[in-house]
């Protein structure tokens, strides 16, 4: 999985701009609650909003064709837009 930068490194990024212009802000803790709503509301999305897809599956042994049902990848990742982001 990629990583994704911490509240602090994005406003420590931003920080250095603001105390240039004598202005410090700290934000981590906001930053931190609104990132936790957003991942427990994509995540209630995702297993909600999941389907699945059925494959045939050739058995080797037996030589007969077996059906599965996995989680459609497309559906989760398309469960909560980043649009709702803001």
């Amino acid at each position: 999985m990629e990583k994704l930068p911490t509240a602090e490194e994005i406003l420590e990024k931003y920080n250095k701009k603001f105390e240039e212009e004598g202005i410090v802000y700290d934000l981590s803790k906001p930053m931190i609650e609104f990132a936790k709503l957003h991942v427990e509301a994509a995540l209630k999305a995702a297993s909600e909003k999941v389907k699945t897809k059925t494959v045939e599956e050739y058995i080797s042994k037996s030589g007969e064709y077996e059906y599965s049902q996995y989680p459609d990848k497309d559906s989760i990742l398309n469960a909560y837009p980043l649009t709702l982001i803001k």
